[in-house]
């Protein structure tokens, strides 16, 4: 029972530590757009994206569940048109087949 709440807390602390790389991610990502700083950018970008699959790790979700549920966001967004991405440049589709290519 001891280990079970160890391992409990060791995944809690795992978890919060993350969160705060998400938000240095973040203002990575951030600063890089207000300097230009292209490589801030990207590694900010870069972060975000791994740090949320670790997230999900940690919170007991498989990665393919993730993965899933992006490819559904992106047709949700596809069809909305989210802030025009798909009707101006055709942003969505072009991540979506990235993502999920039709073999």
């Amino acid at each position: 029972m001891e280990q079970i709440e160890v391992d409990v807390v060791k995944s809690l602390k795992a978890i919060e530590e993350l969160k705060v790389n998400l938000l240095q991610a973040q203002w990575l990502f951030q600063h890089g757009t207000v300097s230009g700083a292209e490589s801030e950018m990207i590694q900010g970008l870069a972060d975000l994206i791994a740090l949320s699959y670790l997230v999900n790790k940690r919170l007991g979700f498989d990665f393919s569940r993730l993965d899933r549920t992006l490819i559904k966001r992106l047709e949700e967004w596809r069809a909305e048109d989210m802030a025009g991405l798909e009707s101006q440049w055709g942003d969505i589709s072009l991540l979506y087949s990235y993502l999920a290519p039709e073999d």
